[in-house]
């Protein structure tokens, strides 16, 4: 019986440990949709591929200055803002820029960034 519980009590502390310095906050309100994720630079390769497959031209998005945020407009008219550093994503939504599509574009696309951190 111990031995299980020591078991237990190291897989769940080694599940915490690979979670760390992670964290996705997303704030949804009447007037926008934002989420800001800081995660470990470890995981900065996969999210930029995420980010490369559903911005279309992320490529080029990505290797512009965006340090300092740029509004970033979608093929489908889905229009956002984008600050983005290793490490750190802030993404900002305003509903009155956007129809009903690029809300669930952009709600589809915080799902995938979550997906790609944790």
């Amino acid at each position: 019986m111990k031995k299980i519980i020591v078991f237990v009590t190291m897989v769940i502390i080694v599940i915490a440990c690979s979670k760390q310095g992670t964290s996705i906050k997303v704030n949804k309100t009447k007037e926008r949709y934002e989420l800001v994720a800081a995660y470990p630079n470890r995981k900065t390769e996969k999210l930029e591929e995420y980010l490369k497959t559903v911005l279309g031209n992320g490529d080029i998005i990505l290797r512009e200055d965006i340090k300092t945020g740029k509004e970033i407009r979608l093929a489908n008219s889905t229009i956002f803002y984008l600050r983005y550093n290793p490490g750190k994503l802030e993404m900002e939504m305003l509903l009155e820029k956007n129809n009903r599509t690029g809300y669930q574009y952009f709600d589809e696309m915080a799902k995938g960034i979550k997906a790609a951190i944790y």
